[in-house]
């Protein structure tokens, strides 16, 4: 189980985020504007807080020695899943700079 939660932690951060902005967004649609600048700031501070967690786990999992053929496997599937978390989570940070 820890060589799946491993190789998933990008994508799992991912999904973390895309759940945290959308608790953000609702919470700021029923207490203020979704135009506020400070719903904006909290949503770009997360943004970047998962970024920073994704960049952590892909340098962990970088690092880790992988002797064999499957555990150089596990670090493709690890680092190709926090590189398509990175750019998700980008993307779904735009839209706040608008």
């Amino acid at each position: 189980m820890r060589r799946w939660l491993a190789m998933t932690a990008g994508l799992l951060i991912w999904a973390a985020h895309f759940l945290g902005l959308y608790l953000l967004a609702s919470a700021a649609d029923v207490w203020s504007s979704t135009e506020a600048a400070a719903g904006r700031w909290i949503g770009l501070g997360f943004s970047l807080l998962c970024l920073t967690l994704i960049a952590v786990a892909a340098f962990a999992m970088a690092r880790r020695p992988a002797p064999d053929e499957p555990a150089l496997w596990e670090r493709r599937v690890a680092l190709t899943g926090a590189l398509v978390a990175a750019v998700g989570v980008t993307w779904q940070t735009a839209p706040l700079a608008f």
